[in-house]
């Protein structure tokens, strides 16, 4: 090898690593503006502008129940699949490409239950119902990190990753996204039973 050709390969290692890292690139904090932007227009949206006609209430009702089969159904498919991936019984790969499938699915089902939300007159004065808003709030940004979570997990970890091959950290963090994700889901839903059942009590 001549020393022209030796000065273009030490040329070219040099210049590697400054390209190789664009790839991988983390998503913009702007999606969870948007998505706290979104839950806010709702929020504000139902208490500025109640909706007192009974047969858009009825849509209403029916919009959010099937919303939250909808959304909640995909939900507990990916924690599940979430912990099976944490006790080694599904890849990462498996994992990734579930959460992709059903992410767009759980984007309609909470967008339902938002926008029919406005329309069932939530009392919004009160702490419980306050408490449930901030709890979609918080299974709403759970589940964009969890995402994120997942795709960086993807990038940076081999697609047969499972169980005790999974670092410390991702482990940690993959099963407090799940019990985030069930407490806040479920913590709603209850919330939002005992208010309905008091109101026509």
């Amino acid at each position: 090898m001549t020393s022209y050709e030796l000065r273009l390969q030490r040329a070219a290692t040099a210049a590697a690593p400054a390209v190789a890292p664009t790839a991988p690139r983390s998503r913009p904090a702007t999606d969870y503006a948007i998505v706290a932007g979104a839950w806010a227009v709702a929020v504000v949206t139902a208490a500025v502008f109640p909706l007192d006609d009974p047969r858009v209430a009825q849509v209403a009702l029916f919009v959010h129940l099937v919303s939250m089969a909808i959304g909640f159904g995909a939900v507990i498919v990916i924690d599940i699949y979430g912990l099976l991936w944490l006790a080694g019984r599904r890849s990462l790969a498996e994992l990734v490409d579930l959460d992709t499938a059903a992410h767009t699915v759980i984007a309609i089902g909470v967008g339902g239950l938002l926008a029919s939300g406005i329309a069932l007159q939530p009392e919004l004065t009160t702490p419980l119902a306050r408490f449930k808003m901030l709890l979609v709030l918080v299974l709403m940004l759970n589940g964009l990190a969890a995402q994120r979570f997942l795709v960086g997990m993807r990038t940076t970890l081999p697609a047969g990753t499972s169980g005790a091959s999974i670092p410390w950290a991702a482990f940690q963090r993959g099963l407090t996204a799940a019990l985030v994700s069930q407490a806040s889901w479920w913590g709603a839903i209850a919330i939002g039973f005992i208010t309905n059942a008091a109101r026509h009590s």
